[in-house]
């Protein structure tokens, strides 16, 4: 096995990090009586979106391009790719990514989706909106990798989509029955412990897209974690402006991944200067938007994933079209109007994914029923749709 091979194999495992990341993230902000289902949303994608995956994602993704849309199905059951080991690592770093982008989806719905609506709303959303979006951008002739647009780890792929994705979610099943009364988080001790496998998960989600060790790998490791550094400051003094003395750890926590997914789009393209300034821009952006979407939109997006990741993505989107710089990483002196490029990228993706994922979610709802009923909600459901619950022991 070469260096790069052996690095693709280590990213894949951190990368793998982020799956149980999200969901201790999530549940942290859960009630208890909702805790091992906010957990097992994220968890269960790694059965029939891998599966997915394997038999014809890979191939709608990356397989020979119909009109710059969609990949053909040549590569069924990754056949034609079983007897090259670095190709079938790269296959398995991808797969990961789809799953990623649909366990984030779950965060907007937590403690009021039936869990076998969601199984099968996050099998074909991959097909709707993930495998058509990353055939786009990064599938050899997608039209908006033809266009010269550049996402370098997944800022649209992973976090536009599902973040948008996750609004209309949220959107169509509805709010919380006390949404309009103040609650507690089940378990901050949770978030931090997600907060941290997200963290290292996320070296090797931009690190690893370099699919090689070298500079530009590199690059991408220092830039994430420069990002985080400034994002994570901007956040605490923002917090000090406008709620003086209360840095709170949920905010603290939240700034983490808004910095992540501000950097993902750039993270192999910038300089260390470029990724504390896309760190504090989005964290700024992300904070006044988490502070005041819920009373203005109202609409119950349970973990904030519409902002963190939706506006959190599309803002590093378009930092990196103004900021990206072919002296950090070659590639991009074949590219022109590369903010222009990215900007039409990204309202398409957006668009798309809202438009697609609003007709998903009317399909499905005519054969399922998305939402619990009142008193499944209220019991909890852990209890209602998993038959199991949190066992809490107290010392007398």
């Amino acid at each position: 096995m070469n260096i790069d091979s052996l690095w693709m194999t280590l990213s894949i495992a951190s990368v793998m990090l982020m799956i149980p990341g999200l969901g201790f993230f999530y549940t942290g902000f859960a009630r208890s009586q909702h805790s091992l289902s906010s957990m097992m949303k994220c968890f269960i994608v790694l059965g029939p979106c891998s599966l997915a995956w394997v038999l014809i994602g890979d191939s709608l993704v990356f397989g020979e391009s119909f009109l710059g849309v969609i990949g053909n199905a040549s590569n069924i059951g990754l056949i034609k790719i079983y007897q090259n080991p670095e190709r079938l690592l790269f296959s398995i770093f991808q797969l990961l990514f789809s799953l990623i982008a649909v366990a984030i989806i779950s965060g907007s719905v937590i403690e009021r989706v039936r869990f076998n609506f969601w199984i099968v709303f996050a099998i074909l959303w991959n097909f709707v909106v993930y495998y058509p979006v990353a055939h786009w951008v990064w599938g050899k002739e997608g039209w908006i990798e033809k266009l010269g647009a550049v996402d370098f780890a997944g800022g649209l792929v992973v976090h536009v989509t599902s973040g948008v994705s996750a609004l209309v979610l949220a959107k169509k099943l509805g709010r919380r029955l006390d949404f309009f009364r103040l609650r507690k988080s089940y378990n901050i001790g949770m978030v931090f412990l997600g907060t941290t496998f997200l963290f290292l998960g996320w070296l090797g989600f931009n690190g690893g897209s370099a699919l090689k060790f070298d500079h530009v790998a590199t690059i991408a490791i220092i830039n994430t974690i420069m990002s985080v550094f400034s994002g994570l400051t901007t956040w605490m003094i923002v917090d000090a402006i406008f709620t003086p003395h209360k840095i709170t750890s949920k905010g603290v926590n939240i700034a983490v991944v808004c910095s992540l997914v501000g950097i993902t789009p750039g993270a192999g393209y910038l300089s260390i200067y470029s990724a504390l300034l896309i760190g504090a821009t989005t964290s700024l952006i992300s904070n006044l938007g988490i502070r005041y979407f819920h009373s203005v939109i109202k609409i119950d997006d349970s973990n904030d994933v519409f902002i963190s990741h939706g506006i959190g993505g599309i803002v590093g989107a378009i930092l990196t079209g103004l900021l990206a710089s072919s002296s950090i990483n070659p590639t991009l002196l074949e590219k022109n109007h590369l903010l222009q490029a990215n900007l039409i990228a990204s309202f398409v993706v957006a668009v798309y994914s809202g438009i697609a994922t609003t007709l998903l979610y009317s399909a499905i709802s005519y054969f399922i029923k998305p939402r619990v009923t009142r008193n499944d909600e209220d019991i909890g459901l852990d209890l209602t749709q998993h038959g199991e619950n949190i066992i809490i022991i107290r010392s007398e």
